[in-house]
């Protein structure tokens, strides 16, 4: 059985729920990151900020093209975050963890162990266990 852990991201990238849209925008931009774990300061999942949230977000999308600073700019992430977060643990099944995300059409899921965030996996990590398969 293939996992999560042989394909997650350990550690990664994360922000807190207080920190500005702009900046966190700047970053997954900077980053190309689709997908943003919100975490406290446990470590413990409280949202995720995907492409999807920016997209209904008008104004952010404005902030990120045109590069200022409004009063959108000022929001906080937890402000329109998705608060129903679906995770999965390191040692679930990476078709396990394929078919949360198809059944909650979502393209990440935050992993975690103890309630704390270790990892993230996504759609192309599944693509990567898919392909590497097919190469066996």
């Amino acid at each position: 059985m293939i996992t999560v852990r042989e394909y997650m991201t350990k550690d990664p990238v994360c922000v807190a729920e207080t920190d500005s849209l702009l900046t966190v925008c700047h970053r997954m931009e900077g980053d190309k990151f689709r997908h943003m774990p919100i975490v406290n300061e446990a470590r413990q999942v409280v949202g995720m900020l995907s492409e999807r949230d920016l997209r209904n977000l008008r104004a952010a999308l404005d902030i990120l093209r045109e590069g200022i600073e409004s009063e959108h700019g000022q929001l906080a992430v937890g402000e329109i975050m998705s608060r129903h977060v679906v995770s999965t643990t390191a040692d679930t099944s990476l078709a396990q963890a394929a078919r949360e995300m198809n059944a909650h059409r979502i393209g990440a899921l935050p992993v975690v162990e103890d309630d704390a965030l270790i990892g993230i996996v996504t759609y192309t990590d599944v693509l990567k266990a898919f392909i590497d398969l097919q190469g066996a």
